[in-house]
């Protein structure tokens, strides 16, 4: 509804009307007031208050007035918005009476979440084969969009202009219904949500003022407001106050490095509680501490002090337990993973520090590299220094890597002294594995050499030559390794010969280089994209050999390809505007199982869902300009075979479309900004249905063909 001008008032001849009519309009703007403040107290009321006051209302207005309410469609909650003036007079010859003329709109801005009239046939479906939801629109953009773990809770955050940005929560009901729980409005800053893992804590934290919100879920199912931090407003040459649950989630961490400031809430029962520090934190200095939530300890430095702090829960403070003093600023200091260790950098040297049983912290060890000059950058000299420092996830071993691309991996010896154990020269990268027990250096030219920290015996690595290979890669086992590159025309697959020697297992060719290689979750398939436009994927067959088993040919280079999260699938998107799909037949073998025929079309991404039977593409049509946003959605039916079951043709182009965590969703991120100049976003969520067993899905023919195995 808009605000109707003066201009289109009423207006007949006479000077008493005249009169009354400027009188009216006189009396009217304290009104427009009034009516607006009532607005903004009844939108933070509950729905119950909500009624109860328009009740009351209308009980007192006089009858010949009346009230607007406006409807909001998804989530049925009641705002007045303006009065009407009813005339409920005749027009001349006509027989019906005419409706009321609007004369006020005192808030007519459309609420965040509500269904704007401008874009309510964003979107057009094909099939109707899913079932919508939900539409959440803002006027300017759409900052982000979040799903709980779960999938249970939806959190949108955004802007309908550069000054109102709003955090908008929605939850799922028992009856899969979408009900919003919780809106916040921050001025021109803003939000960015977090969850606990029980998702019965929302933490916030505005860009800003620096404000840190602890809101917790009642028993209504809303968020409820429980702490409040504040922080220093955002500076020029600062980091933003950072926030975020400790890895244990019984604890919320803030850093706020214009003040120097660590705050630590604890969860006592059902409330957070702020622990007390006796001595207060002070994290000072040019550079953002590295900041990483903890459980038990904290590790800050101060120029040339380093101090480790003890969250105490029985006492509910924060006390100091070690400090490290140094004779030179300190560069850098961080906790190992289990909080057991830490490390103090400083140019040359690293100091190791580990705590008992009985969490006392000692210094264990430190290791030195060389301070004489090297070449930095491009002729120019400077004093050699540690760029890096880490531990492996178990805090047994650390790497330690300097300017002249040395290398050093340390660790306990025999007296539990942290002592340096290996020198790697030449190095130019060198990372532990996943687990933490092997070291892989890349020496370049396709030379790489394995160590491994577990075996105890680190002075005979295995060594991998692949000239024209610049990545090597473990296997989840740690077990195999590919190597591959832009320089090579062949991917390695390498394997133990059982003897502790890294022999090569087999070869996947393309012309022109490799760009992408990926082993699946059970390291029986390998996937290798080339140069050549070409997905091969590599299988074990019973006899433990590597052969080739797929081909897939694209016509343009291949964007991304990748196995799915289990294994069992795999798809491709390419530049020639297909996608495919590819998978094991009943023996096992991988063949191609579904592939969009070419169009004008642009593929953005491509995913599959959590249970890997729904999978959708989408980005930009380039011939329609009327809808040049699209959505495909596939399924898979009770036959085993891969068909569209939707397109989702939509006005503006498409930012994102995306699954919910637990694949019963479909959310849909809309831009408009023709120009490059913010016009508005909007998110669609749609149910994706459950094909009743034994029922084969619709299988259409338009845009898919079947392919079988080369």
């Amino acid at each position: 509804m808009q605000p109707i001008a003066q201009s289109c008032l009423t207006s007949l001849d006479g000077s008493g009307l005249k009169k009354d009519e400027e009188a009216l309009i006189n009396g009217l703007k304290p009104i427009s007031g009034l009516v607006a403040n009532f607005n903004k107290r009844i939108r933070e009321a509950s729905e119950q208050g909500q009624d109860q006051s328009l009740k009351r209302l209308k009980q007192h207005l006089p009858s010949e007035w009346t009230t607007s309410i406006d409807i909001d469609i998804e989530h049925r909650k009641l705002e007045i918005v303006g009065l009407h003036l009813s005339t409920n007079r005749l027009s001349p010859g006509s027989t019906s009476q005419q409706p009321g003329i609007s004369t006020i709109q005192c808030d007519s801005r459309i609420e965040p979440g509500n269904i704007d009239p401008a874009t309510s046939e964003i979107f057009q479906c094909q099939t109707n084969y899913l079932t919508f939801q939900k539409k959440a629109h803002f006027s300017c953009y759409i900052v982000q969009t979040y799903f709980s773990p779960s999938g249970k809770h939806l959190f949108i955050s955004g802007c309908d202009s550069l000054k109102d940005h709003s955090l908008v929560s929605w939850r799922q009901d028992a009856d899969g219904n979408w009900l919003e729980n919780s809106r916040s409005r921050v001025g021109a800053q803003q939000i960015i949500p977090q969850l606990n893992r029980s998702e019965n804590t929302l933490l916030t934290c505005c860009s800003e003022d620096g404000k840190v919100k602890v809101s917790t879920l009642n028993s209504d199912g809303h968020w409820v407001e429980s702490r409040v931090l504040e922080h220093s407003p955002l500076e020029d040459g600062y980091e933003p106050v950072m926030a975020s649950f400790n890895p244990v989630q019984d604890k919320i961490m803030t850093y706020d490095q214009c003040a120097g400031s660590i705050n630590v809430l604890r969860l006592d029962g059902s409330r957070w509680t702020l622990l007390d520090q006796p001595v207060k934190i002070r994290q000072c200095g040019p550079r953002a501490l590295n900041f990483v939530p903890t459980n038990t300890f904290l590790m800050t430095h101060n120029v040339e002090k380093a101090t480790i702090w003890h969250l105490n829960e029985q006492r509910n403070c924060i006390a100091r337990v070690f400090v490290k003093a140094c004779d030179r600023v300190i560069s850098d200091c961080q906790l190992s993973w289990d909080e057991s260790h830490a490390l103090v950098l400083l140019d040359n040297r690293v100091f190791f520090l580990a705590h008992d049983a009985y969490g006392k912290w000692s210094q264990v060890g430190e290791v030195h590299h060389s301070e004489q000059p090297v070449e930095i950058n491009q002729g120019v000299r400077g004093t050699n220094r540690i760029c890096s420092a880490s531990f492996n996830p178990s805090a047994t071993f650390a790497l330690t890597r300097d300017l002249a691309r040395k290398t050093k991996i340390s660790g306990y010896n025999a007296n539990v002294d942290w002592v340096e154990k290996i020198e790697i020269p030449s190095c130019d990268n060198a990372t532990f594995s996943t687990s933490g027990y092997k070291v892989l250096a890349d020496f370049g030219g396709g030379s790489f050499k394995i160590w491994d920290c577990g075996s105890g015996n680190l002075n005979k690595p295995q060594i991998l030559e692949h000239p024209g290979s610049d990545r090597a890669i473990f296997s989840r086992s740690e077990k195999q390794l590919l190597s591959y590159g832009n320089e090579t025309n062949y991917a390695c697959i390498w394997g133990d010969d059982r003897e502790g020697n890294l022999i090569e297992k087999a070869r996947a060719c393309h012309q022109g280089g490799i760009i992408i290689a990926h082993f699946n979750l059970k390291e029986d398939s390998v996937l290798t994209v080339g140069h050549d436009c070409t997905v091969k994927i590599q299988g074990l067959d019973t006899d433990d050999e590597w052969l080739e088993q797929l081909e897939v040919k694209h016509q343009k280079p291949i964007d991304v390809a990748q196995f799915s999260r289990s294994g069992r699938l795999a798809f491709s998107v390419s530049q020639d505007s297909t996608a495919g799909i590819m998978g094991r037949d009943d023996k096992g073998k991988w063949t191609q199982q579904a592939l969009t025929k070419p169009g004008p079309y642009l593929i953005k991404c491509a995913q599959f869902n959590k249970w890997e039977n729904h999978f959708l593409i989408f980005g930009k049509d380039y011939k329609d300009h009327d809808k040049p946003g699209f959505v495909q959605l596939w399924s898979i039916g009770d036959d085993g075979k891969w068909a569209e079951r939707e397109m989702i043709k939509l006005d503006h182009p498409v930012k994102v479309a995306d699954f919910s965590p637990d694949g019963g969703h479909l959310i849909i991120h809309c831009k408009k900004n023709p120009g490059g100049v913010p016009k508005g976003d909007t998110v669609l969520l749609w149910k994706i249905p459950v094909s009743p067993p034994g029922q084969s899905l619709h299988n259409p023919t338009q845009g898919l063909s079947s392919h079988s195995a080369r």
